[in-house]
């Protein structure tokens, strides 16, 4: 692949940025040089030196009920190669995204581990930056509605859209965490504003005030969601929270 280098040891394999391709190597595989940057959730964010800054790393892991079986690995399914081509194709599109450094994987009969890599932006999440109560923070909002306007005309579903998948930095917004992400040819209305109303669900969820959807949808270039689908995800949202034990704000 243009621009990054295989290496394999053993039964795991890396494809790395050609120009820190060692560096990078050494992170992925050995935890070579990384610091625990994040612990908790599904899994570690581990931080590292590399060439123009700092990197981070992202373990894959399980969640919901299969943690308890088999917590890191997945059946037949290369996660971590799969997130990689479509991080990849989404950032050599022009999509804001940050830059790939490497992934790698490790196979052991039917199981599958692995780990992908990303350069570190200077930027907050969207729940701290909206947190943080820092000036204009509405033209980030619009901002943010705009990227992901971007990403959907791409034909890019994001499967995660939440708070946290969103940061905000000086330059702008950017997008993160394509696992389970899938390119759709010609994303229908319907599943544009399922994506959106996942984003919704997020705010509401972490306490943010729903007010903030507004100039995200303004950004986006829409007015509103259709209020049947509106209420739709509302009774779902109140189902999830009843059965998780959750309050729902």
């Amino acid at each position: 692949m243009d621009g990054f280098h295989t290496i394999r040891r053993g039964r795991s394999t890396a494809l790395v940025r050609e120009d820190d391709a060692d560096r990078i190597a050494e992170a992925l595989l050995d935890n070579e040089g990384c610091e625990v940057l994040h612990a908790g959730g599904r899994g570690n964010l581990l931080r590292f030196a590399c060439t123009g800054g700092h990197g981070l790393i992202r373990r894959y892991q399980r969640g919901g009920m299969m943690r308890h079986i088999l917590r890191d690995a997945y059946i037949l399914e290369n996660r971590p190669c799969r997130e990689f081509r479509l991080h990849l194709h989404a950032e050599r599109q022009g999509l804001s995204v940050p830059p790939l450094l490497g992934v790698c994987w490790e196979r052991r009969g039917l199981l599958l581990r692995g780990a992908i890599a990303t350069q570190e932006v200077a930027a907050k999440t969207l729940q701290e930056y909206v947190e943080a109560d820092i000036p204009h923070a509405e033209d980030a909002l619009r901002a943010c509605g705009t990227l992901i306007r971007r990403m959907h005309d791409m034909d890019i579903w994001h499967a995660d859209l939440q708070v946290r998948n969103i940061l905000v930095g000086e330059g702008g917004p950017w997008i993160i965490d394509f696992d389970n992400a899938v390119l759709r040819p010609n994303l229908t209305p319907l599943l544009r504003a399922r994506n959106l109303l996942r984003l919704r669900r997020s705010i509401e969820k972490n306490g943010l005030p729903v007010a903030l959807f507004a100039p995200i949808c303004k950004g986006y270039g829409i007015e509103a969601l259709p209020p049947w689908l509106s209420r739709i995800y509302e009774r779902k949202g109140r189902i999830s929270d009843a059965i998780s034990g959750r309050k729902h704000l």
